[in-house]
C-alpha cells in the first residue's frame, strides 16, 4: 500500500510542480513536500482504517454466514421434529380414536349386562314368588289333598292344580256334580286373591273316542269341560281377565292309556298358573 502511494499522480506532481515553475525558495519547497508528506499520512491513516473496517465486516460477514449456516441447521432439524411430531400426533389420534370406540363398545357392553342383571333379577324374583305362592296353595288346600280331591304340583316351572274327573264330572258330561261345584269354589276362593296372576284352565281325557251328542270327539268335551270350570271360579271371585280355557283332548297323557287305572287318571281338570310373561319377554329380549 506505501508503495502504491509513492507512485500516485499527486505525489508525482508534487515533485515536479517546482521543476515546472522554475526555481522557488527551498522554504517553500520544504513546505510543499511537508504538506504533501501530511496529505499522503492522511491518505494512509484513511486507507488503513478502510481496510481495518473492511476486515472488521469481512469478520462479521463470516460471523453472519456461520450463524446462518447454523440457524438452517437448526430449523432443518425443527422441521425434522415437526414432522416426527405430527406422525406421533396421526398415531395418537388413531389411538384415540380406537380408545373412544373401544370406551363406546365397552359402555354398551355394560348396559346390555346391567340391564340382563335387572332381567335376570326380575325372574329370580318371579320365581321366589311363585315358590312363596306354591307353599301357601300347599298350605291352603291341604284338607282338599289329603282329601284325595285335588293334587299341586310344579311342572315345567309352573304351579298346577290338578283336580280328577271323578270329583268333577260324570263320564262322558260336561256338567259339574254337586261335589265338584263345592271343591272348586274353595280353590277360585283362593285363586281370586292372587289378582296379579293369570291361570288357564285345561281339560283332559283319555284316549277312549266318545260317541255322545253334543260332543263329536275328545277335543269338544274337554273344552266344554274346561269352560264349566272357567265359570264356577269366575262365581267365586276369580277376575275374568286372569282366566282361560283350554281343551286338549287326549293329547297330552300323563299316562300310558293301557289300562283302566292309566286312563283315570288321564281324565283330569288342570289349572295353571302362567308365568308373568312381561318377566319373560325381557329376558327372551336380552
Amino acid at each position: 500500500m506505501p508503495h502504491r502511494l509513492t507512485r500516485s499522480p499527486l505525489f508525482l506532481l508534487l515533485l515536479l510542480l517546482p521543476l515546472a515553475t522554475g526555481c522557488v525558495k527551498r522554504s517553500t519547497y520544504r513546505n510543499a513536500i511537508a504538506d504533501a508528506q501530511a496529505v499522503e499520512l492522511g491518505l494512509r491513516t484513511d486507507l488503513d482504517a478502510g481496510w481495518q473496517r473492511e476486515e472488521g465486516l469481512q469478520a462479521d460477514i463470516a460471523d453472519l454466514e456461520s450463524q446462518v449456516a447454523r440457524m438452517e441447521g437448526e430449523i432443518e432439524a425443527l422441521q425434522q421434529q415437526r414432522s416426527q411430531l405430527q406422525s406421533r400426533l396421526g398415531l395418537a389420534a388413531e389411538e384415540v380414536h380406537n380408545l373412544e370406540v373401544l370406551l363406546s363398545d365397552q359402555g354398551t357392553e355394560y348396559d346390555q349386562l346391567q340391564a340382563r342383571l335387572e332381567s335376570l333379577r326380575a325372574v329370580e324374583a318371579e320365581v321366589r314368588e311363585r315358590n312363596a305362592i306354591y307353599e301357601d296353595v300347599l298350605r291352603r288346600f291341604r284338607s282338599l289333598i289329603d282329601g284325595g280331591q285335588l293334587g299341586v304340583s310344579i311342572a315345567r316351572g309352573r304351579m298346577v292344580i290338578q283336580l280328577p274327573q271323578d270329583v268333577l264330572f260324570a263320564s262322558g258330561s260336561a256338567t259339574l256334580g254337586a261335589e265338584g261345584r263345592r271343591t272348586l269354589a274353595q280353590v277360585g276362593t283362593v285363586l281370586a286373591e292372587l289378582n296379579d296372576r293369570s291361570f288357564q284352565v285345561e281339560g283332559h281325557t283319555d284316549n277312549v273316542p266318545i260317541a255322545n251328542a253334543p260332543f263329536a270327539s275328545n277335543w269338544e268335551l274337554s273344552s266344554a269341560r274346561a269352560l264349566s270350570v272357567v265359570r264356577v271360579l269366575i262365581d267365586a271371585g276369580v277376575a275374568p281377565t286372569n282366566l282361560s280355557g283350554a281343551g286338549y283332548g287326549e293329547f297330552q297323557p300323563v299316562a300310558p292309556n293301557d289300562d283302566r287305572e292309566s286312563r283315570r287318571l288321564n281324565r283330569r281338570i288342570e289349572i295353571v298358573m302362567l308365568p308373568n310373561l312381561d318377566v319373560i319377554a325381557g329376558t327372551e329380549a336380552l
